[in-house]
This record gives structure tokens, sequence and C-alpha cells, in this order.
């Protein structure tokens, strides 16, 4: 046996291991800090360590990933490097919290709980990040709020990623990271007001489909393949006990509407207001690109393939909104500006930040209407340069780049989302003039430069004045049905009135859809 040492969060952590084991299972099955958003299927590059002793030397697929600074300092990709003796890992700390979304924004609450005492937590498991929000019964008073990144990242950025690791692994591993990280986050909030578990009465968990089922054991295979069908839409009550951290807790799991649009959809609706309206859109932008239509006393939804690009998942030096992303960018005074989340060392770039870039070099001339990149320009010598035998262009003196690989898989998820939006409207029968509003839930949405998002035709111009953030709108919606007993009656009524727009063989979707593929 060998052993492994690893560092991290300041602490040092010691594991026996059998020579031949990637280092990338070690760390997912000792649920250790980091990312792999491609679920280890070498095409991401993103699962970076600091490592020293006996590993596997780094094969050219490998080493293709890495810079040759990054070469002389020991990184490593989790994913290729191989334990064969005994060695060392570091795994650098960044502020993760720092940037994920827990305001809930406008949301008004009525508070009739079904608690005279006590407490009560709503949560929102994102694919991304977790956030949850403790109140006091029955005033329904905001005491805590705790938020981490998803544990699960390790095994894939978005939720195919996470099916297919199931399909090969089995889904215990998902389940236990997700079920012992919500533990610990109970237990701290609790701590946090000095409450026993025993006080903590009722919990509402948000969720995408398949991160319910992957939370509560169920196998997300179908929602996979056609006809694509989930085990369950929830909607129900969790057995008592489900969480050790709140043993007497009810726990209830808000229903969804089909497989790629979720409870966390269902409570962002609770949470926009748009049913008072005639007629309003839901956007929420994330690993996935979830929405919908409200018109003539329907809802119209649907989900879009718009991968991980938003949450710059798919970039080159794309990264999720922690310390050192660059998180915007802007021209002035013909000198490119960008600030960074943190005030950090520029690592890379998040999505809010991609969007800026792409829109600012398309006005600059740097990036064509295609989304190729244009080497012919003057001013390519002072923006451009080279990665990988392409062309890509330099943020400033930031060091993070933009690739024409990253342009097109940007343009690819745009144009899925543009072409989701006009999809509904035509399935529906509603004018884009009719739209009262355009509600963005979620971080991706509050951050969100909306110029830039017009600019490069990510939404419609036409709605560019009616666009509302409404933040954390899953968490806002499960605050809801927390802290109102009637509120799970309107949850129902929504799930009711709405009905899937299938965009995969839907013949407007795709004419759309290659339409709204120019920048």
């Amino acid at each position: 046996m060998n052993q492994v040492t690893v560092h991290v969060d300041g602490k040092i952590k010691v594991f026996e291991v059998e020579s031949g084991v990637l280092l990338s299972e070690l760390l997912q099955k000792e649920r250790l800090s980091f990312s792999m958003p491609c679920a280890g299927n070498h095409t991401c590059g993103k699962c970076k360590v600091k490592g020293s002793g006996a590993f596997s030397a780094p094969t050219p697929d490998e080493l293709k990933f890495l810079s040759e600074n990054e070469r002389r300092n020991g990184v490593r990709l989790a994913c290729f490097a191989k334990i064969e003796g005994d060695c060392q890992v570091i795994l650098e700390k960044r502020q993760e919290g720092g940037a994920i979304l827990s305001q809930t924004g406008t949301a008004v609450y009525r508070v009739n709980p079904r608690w005279t005492d006590g407490y009560g937590l709503a949560v929102d498991i994102g694919t991304t990040t977790v956030v949850v929000y403790l109140y006091r019964f029955p005033d329904g008073e905001l005491f805590c709020v705790r938020s981490g990144m998803n544990a699960q990242r390790g095994f894939g950025a978005d939720i195919i990623s996470r099916i297919n690791y199931c399909n090969e692994n089995g889904l215990a591993s998902l389940q236990e990271a997700i079920v012992s990280q919500l533990n610990q986050m109970i237990e701290e909030a609790l701590s946090a007001v000095g409450a026993s578990p025993e006080t903590l009465n009722e919990i509402v968990i948000a969720g995408n489909t398949t991160m319910l089922h992957l939370l509560t054991g169920l196998d997300p295979y179908g929602i996979a393949v056609y006809p694509f069908t989930p085990v369950s839409l929830f909607g129900n009550e969790l057995k008592p006990g489900f969480f050790k951290a709140a043993p007497a807790a009810r726990v209830y799991l808000p229903g969804c509407i089909s497989s790629y649009v979720g409870g966390d959809i269902t409570c962002s609706i609770l949470a926009s207001g748009m049913t008072e309206t005639k007629a309003s859109l839901l956007l929420d932008l994330g690993t996935n690109g979830e929405m919908a239509l409200w018109h003539r006393d329907r809802f119209y939804c649907c989900s879009t393939a718009a991968g991980p690009a938003f949450e710059g998942a798919g970039m080159q030096m794309g990264m999720t909104a922690v310390d050192g992303a660059v998180s915007k960018v802007w021209e002035e005074n013909g000198e490119v500006r960008y600030s960074v989340l943190g005030e950090a060392v520029p690592a890379g770039i998040c999505g809010s930040g991609i969007i800026d870039a792409v829109c600012m070099f398309v006005r600059l001339g740097l990036i064509d209407d295609t989304g190729r990149i244009d080497e012919e320009q003057e001013s390519y010598a002072r923006y451009g340069t080279e990665f990988g035998g392409f062309p890509a262009l330099k943020i400033g003196d930031s060091g993070v780049l933009i690739t024409q690989q990253d342009i097109r898989k940007l343009q690819l998820a745009k144009s899925a989302v543009a072409a989701g939006i006009r999809t509904l409207l035509h399935e529906s029968g509603c004018e884009m003039e009719e739209v009262e509003a355009l509600y963005l839930a979620g971080g991706f949405g509050t951050y969100i430069s909306v110029d830039s998002a017009v600019g490069i035709g990510l939404f419609p111009a036409e709605l560019k004045e009616k666009v509302r953030s409404i933040g954390n709108g899953a968490g806002a919606g499960a605050s809801i049905l927390l802290l109102d007993r009637d509120a799970e009656k309107q949850e129902k009524a929504v799930r009711e009135a709405a009905q899937e727009v299938n965009l995969s063989s839907n013949p407007v979707f795709m004419d759309h859809y290659v339409e709204q593929m120019m920048l």
C-alpha cells in the first residue's frame, strides 16, 4: 500500500492506496474538494492539482493541457495521474463561496407556517452550487444562510456527465456526496444560531429533476435516453429521518414539470409572480438552460441544450464565478479593461466575463458575425495571439484568453437559448410585444450584463428594457413553500398549468437555432 498525503483547506490528510489507482478516484472516494467538469473523460483539463512523488509519467494527452510553467511546478491532471508509490498532493484552496448567489430577489413571503415554534430550512440544490436558508417559526425571520459548491462537481460539471458516471459506477457515491454535504450544512446553520437538531421542523428542497434523483437515490438513467422518462417527478415528502442532522424534520421536495424542467423552475415561477402578468418569460441559465412562458393561463416550458458554457466549464480558461475569475470585460479609451472576483490574480474567466468579452470583440471587429476571429483586422496585432495553432484573443494583461473554440461553444449555447425563446412564443401564439417581463433567475442571470447579452443575440433586443432579475429564484420559491402552508396548492397549480415543448423534434426550433447562430 502507498501513502498519499493530501493538503486541503489548511489540513493534512493521509490515505493508504494501492498502486495503479487514479488520483481522481481517490479524491472522489474521499469527497475531497476538486472540480472535474468532464467526469474524467480527459477532455476538459480542469482537474489540476500540484503533485510530487511517485505518480505515473505524464502522457502526451495530459501534457497538451498543461503550460510549460505548470509542468515545471508539478501540476498534474487528477484524471491522468496514477498513484505508483508514496506521494503528496496539494489541492489549492480558492474562496468558492464569495460569488454564490444567495439573494432571493424581490419575492414576497406570506408567513403562514405549519409550525408555531422551532426552525425551517429552505434548500436550493443547483448543479454547481448549494444554498440553504434557515428561518425561525412562526415569524419567518431569516436567521442564517450557508452556501457552497455542489460536492458532486468532481463527478462532472453537468447532469449528463453525472448520469453517465452513475451508469458506469452506480449512484451511491453521488448520493452520499450530496446527502453528506447537506447534513454538514444543516449542522452548521443550526450551530450558528445555537439550535439543536430536534428544533428543525421542516425542510423544503428545490432542485432540477436529476439533482433530486441523485439526492433520493433514484436511478437517473431514464432522464438521459429517449423517451426521457424519470422515475419520479416528486412533489412529495421523504421518509422521516432522511437527514441525520434533522431526525424529526418533515422533508418536502417540490414537484418537477418534466425530466429537464425541474422543481427549481417550479419554485422560480412561484417566486417571480409572473402569473400576475398577461404574458412573461422566465429564464434560468446555468449548467442547464431552462425557461417558461406564461400566456393565456398556461405555462409553456422547455430546456435547451446549452451545456455548461455559461458557467465557464467548457471553455479553455473558463471557471465558475469564484475568486480569481474575470467577471466583467469592457473597452475604455482603446484599452481592454476587466474586473476580477475577489480582486484576486486572474485565474480564468466565468460566464458573464465570456459574454462581455465576445460582445466587446464583436464591436471592435475582431470577431465577425459568423463567430470567426478576424486575423486580418489591424487591431489583431494588439489583441490577438495563438493557442493550440489557432487564433485567440487576449483579455488585456490578465493572461486570460478567449479561443476560437470558446467562441464556437458560446455560439451553440446562445443559439439554443435564443431559439428556445422564439419557439415558446411560436407554440403559445404569443407575440414578442405582448411579453411584459423577462425574469432572469440564478447567479448567471443576476450577474450578466444585459447589454452584452443583447449584443450577442442571447436575449431579443425587444425585451431589453423588460429584464427583471429575481436572484436565486429556486431558493426563494423553496422559502415560500416553507413559510406558507398554502403555497403547495399554488405549486401544484403551476405544474397542472404547465406543458413541456419538446425542442428535439420541433422544426420551428431547428430553424431558429440555425438563424440565431450568428453574433
